[in-house]
């Protein structure tokens, strides 16, 4: 059967507006939703102590608990998991463990059992320079066929090993790059059904 790995921020859940509403809260920012980035400490503009600082604080507040589903996600997984093999592939710091399994029987539950979430690990790394696997590496390992991810550079490794990807959403992050031929663009979960309705399970 077809396997067809799926991020979680911003693909499954609305991290990037919960994560900027609880920093202009707690530490009075003034972000909005298009300054998102996942390099934290060029987003506050902190050193690396104070942002993982703050990191701890915003994963111990549970904010990861509060993230809305993204908008049709449920019910398109619900009818392409009776045709594909479904997986999470993320790169959540391990910490979250927990926290993402809870949240996504609470948000989908029954379409994705606990053996098939997979943590590359790539924020457990301090220095952020190495890490354990990318998200190709465990792309690789699982035998996927297809990678469902907001962030460019996911897709692109996931080409550069030979595996086909959808490049989700319309984010400041990943509009106006150019992608290879294995990447294809859904800006909704209604474009990923019609794409994957092409396909041959």
């Amino acid at each position: 059967m077809v396997k067809i790995a799926i991020d979680i921020d911003e693909v499954l859940a609305d991290q990037a507006d919960a994560f900027v509403r609880f920093s202009n809260q707690r530490w009075g920012t003034n972000l909005h939703v298009d300054d998102y980035t996942e390099h934290w400490a060029e987003l506050w503009n902190l050193n690396l102590e104070e942002t993982l600082a703050r990191r701890d604080e915003l994963f111990d507040g549970k904010v990861y608990q509060t993230l809305a589903p993204i908008h049709a996600a449920d019910e398109v997984l619900r009818r392409l998991s009776q045709r594909f093999e479904l997986c999470i592939v993320t790169s959540r710091s391990s910490v979250l463990n927990t926290d993402t399994r809870e949240w996504l029987k609470r948000h989908y539950p029954g379409i994705f059992s606990d053996d098939v979430i997979h943590f590359s690990g790539i924020w457990d790394k301090v220095d952020h320079t190495t890490h354990a696997q990318t998200k190709a590496d465990i792309l690789k390992s699982l035998d996927a066929d297809y990678l469902i991810d907001d962030q460019p550079k996911h897709c692109i490794g996931a080409s550069e090993v030979g595996i086909k990807s959808i490049l989700f959403g319309d984010y400041k992050w990943n509009r106006g790059v150019e992608m290879p031929p294995l990447v294809t663009r859904c800006k909704d979960w209604a474009a990923v059904e019609a794409y994957f309705n092409g396909i041959k399970s």
